[in-house]
């Protein structure tokens, strides 16, 4: 008799020890994505929050950025729509039928999707920019959280030795290149023909820096065109571009500057629904510095390591991140 209760009563003990062991697992978890013995508190066991980006170089780096650190500090993440879009529409659409709850995008978006969003705000400087995107996009139930300090526009791409060459920095000084008759030959990927007919890339530049181009200088249906200008194929001296794209170091290129901001603002931003803001209100300040980290420079580095170093994206997040204390 005294066996079996002595059984009955390890029994228990051993079942109370897992029961402990399995709340106590729901309640704090590993940081093994940081390799870090320490643990953190989980603050959504079972609801994850769901997160989705572009198929684009910064698009996959945004995303895996975010779900590091919403999982560094505490947060389930469905990631499986990381890298998934193919289109800026999609990611909104998601997030206004409720199909996720947060995703990436540029500030310049607000100009294409927001009613009655005065254009001009865009072309002022990155806050402006962000805030009147913020601002619009709230009565939609959507939440711009937070954005990098740089903007990822259209530009055009020379060889950094022609530029140092012609001491051609900013618009202003390929105006005066121009009008004394210097050489010039653009190329325009067929996917970014727009550049060489929206008035917010080359005619915009052309009206605002005072120079004209002849339709023999802008070649639109180029195949990798900053590969072109980089070789010195069929005589381009120049490509469409984003600006922080990931091929312009890579490729010895440099980006003309647009000091009057012809090109709109278009600053990578975190956004989420005003249900899942509301669930956990302290999203912005879990996200706002590592998005703050990040400029120009950084973020071509990164482009780089992605899209031609050829280095994985889980990698280059966590590199980051750590390097900058971040996360642990």
């Amino acid at each position: 008799m005294k066996k079996k209760v002595l059984s009955i009563f390890l029994c228990m003990a051993m079942m109370i020890t897992v029961l402990t062991g399995c709340e106590s697992k729901s309640k704090s978890e590993s940081k093994s994505n940081s390799g870090s013995n320490e643990t953190v508190e989980i603050k959504n066991e079972g609801n994850p929050i769901v997160i989705a980006s572009m198929t684009d170089e910064e698009g996959q780096i945004y995303g895996e950025l975010m779900k590091q650190v919403l999982e560094a500090n505490g947060y389930k993440v469905d990631a499986n729509g990381l890298g998934t879009y193919n289109n800026t529409t999609l990611p909104r659409q998601s997030l206004m039928e409720g199909q996720v709850d947060m995703v990436v995008d540029y500030t310049g978006r607000g100009m294409m999707f927001i009613k009655d969003v005065d254009k001009s705000l865009y072309q002022k400087d990155l806050k402006t920019a962000f805030e009147t995107t913020k601002k619009a996009d709230e009565k939609n139930g959507l939440e711009w959280l937070c954005y990098s300090p740089y903007n990822n526009t259209d530009g055009i791409c020379v060889k950094k030795e022609w530029a140092e060459k012609n001491k051609i920095k900013t618009f202003e000084d390929l105006a005066d290149y121009l009008n004394k008759g210097g050489d010039f030959k653009l190329a325009i990927a067929t996917e970014n023909s727009y550049v060489a007919d929206s008035p917010i890339c080359l005619p915009g530049w052309e009206e605002k820096y005072g120079f004209k181009l002849k339709d023999d200088q802008v070649v639109v249906g180029v195949t990798e065109p900053q590969t072109m200008v980089s070789k010195g194929s069929d005589n381009f001296t120049a490509a469409s571009c984003y600006t922080t794209g990931g091929a312009i170091d890579a490729l010895d290129l440099y980006v003309i500057k647009d000091t009057k901001t012809v090109s709109p603002v278009y600053s990578p931003s975190a956004i989420c629904t005003k249900e899942i803001l509301k669930k956990y209100p302290e999203l912005k300040e879990v996200l706002e510095p590592a998005f703050s980290a990040i400029n120009e420079d950084i973020i071509r580095e990164m482009n780089k390591k992605l899209s031609t170093d050829g280095e994985n994206v889980v990698d280059i997040v966590s590199e980051f991140l750590k390097n900058n204390n971040l996360i642990k």
